[in-house]
């Protein structure tokens, strides 16, 4: 069975999640604080929506 974490969610709550999901979350949370790194994410997002893509086998003959 894999480690859990017992996290406060109210004043009288709490919740048991599995370390591996916490990790998850925190990894997420500082992604998103990172005002460079969102903005890259939202460029990405932008290039895509506009088709500027490319086929990964494309890609990789190239490597």
């Amino acid at each position: 069975m894999e480690k859990r974490k017992v996290v406060k969610v109210q004043k009288r709550r709490f919740v048991t999640i599995p370390m591996s999901e916490l990790e998850s979350m925190e990894a997420t949370i500082e992604t998103l604080g990172n005002k460079y790194v969102v903005a890259q994410l939202a460029a990405s997002e932008e290039a895509i929506k506009m088709g500027k893509v490319r086929k990964a086998r494309d890609v990789l003959k190239e490597l």
